[in-house]
């Protein structure tokens, strides 16, 4: 099994779970790793929790970690394209450089109009519910209306087929800490390309693949028995398969580059923009998000080994 090249923590935040003053210091942490924070607005997530989000706080999050963040999504409106384009210029207007969203269901002129105005890199939302060959019929055309004038990133997709087929720049997942949340195990061998799941407690399974346990930086005792289960060790595991998933779906479609543009979310304080894939990992807590980052630095640890 190949050892996937270095890469930095990669974790999506909402502002919609991340709008404390206790932010600020993780990222910091975050950092430390090194990491790639994707800030998103959470305005579904808002909708679920009641939450009220403002055009004023949201920029005002974006600026205040701006330094910290390598790119932040527009605050989209859900079936209001046009609504989603005055958010996009009002961000602007406020000196922010949003990477722009448009949805499944929305008027095709709307993605042609963000490609046409020099947005090279867009977000693609509202993926989730749609029946997969209904997804992937609408990538299909996404990509050939893109015609190589701009990347994008999914929202939430983690279907495995649409991400062998089309050459995405970046993705976002929560799926990763489903696993683990519900007693299962995750595992990505990336010699077959292949996903394995073991129910936590499974012996036999555990047995029967150990070795790719142990490739994920996990003791398969951690998950033999009540006793020995190891949350953390859970979510470590977790992270890795995700992160191996990512490179094992990089050297699928080679790298991936945005191209030359006056809108570029990811270059606007100078930073340079590295080749896709980028696969975020999408958490709510920073409990999770630290027990990730533990399984990703051993990663590269055993990479610059």
């Amino acid at each position: 099994m190949s050892t996937p090249t270095p890469q930095p923590f990669k974790a999506l935040t909402s502002y919609a779970y991340f709008r404390t003053p206790i932010f600020a210091p993780f990222l910091e942490e975050l950092h430390a790793g090194p990491a790639q924070v994707f800030g998103d607005s959470g305005a579904h997530s808002a909708r679920t929790l009641g939450i009220t989000l403002t055009i004023p706080d949201y920029a005002a999050w974006c600026h205040q970690h701006d330094a910290r963040l390598t790119l932040y999504a527009n605050l989209d409106v859900i079936g209001a394209p046009e609504a989603t384009w005055r958010n996009q210029k009002d961000l602007e207007a406020r000196g922010l450089e949003p990477i722009p969203v448009f949805h499944t269901g929305e008027p095709w002129h709307y993605l042609e109009r963000y490609i046409a105005e020099g947005y090279t890199y867009i977000a693609l939302g509202k993926l989730l519910g749609n029946p997969i060959p209904d997804v992937l019929a609408w990538l299909d055309r996404v990509f050939r209306i893109a015609d190589g004038r701009a990347v994008f990133h999914g929202f939430g997709l983690t279907v495995d087929r649409a991400l062998r087929e089309f050459p995405f720049y970046s993705v976002d997942s929560s799926t990763w800490g489903s696993g683990f949340r519900f007693g299962i195990v995750k595992l990505f061998d990336d010699h077959t390309g292949r996903w394995t799941s073991i129910q936590q407690r499974d012996r036999a399974a555990l047995l029967r693949h150990r070795d790719l346990v142990r490739a994920h930086h996990a003791d398969p005792l951690a998950f033999a028995s009540k006793a020995t289960q190891d949350n953390t060790a859970a979510a470590v595991t977790a992270a890795v398969a995700w992160r191996r998933y990512e490179a094992y779906i990089r050297r699928r479609h080679g790298p991936v580059h945005i191209p030359p543009g006056p809108h570029n979310p990811v270059t606007r304080n100078g930073a340079p923009a590295a080749p896709g894939l980028h696969l975020y990992l999408a958490e709510s807590t920073t409990t999770n998000l630290r027990r990730a980052v533990a399984g990703v630095h051993a990663l590269q640890q055993e990479a610059r080994a």
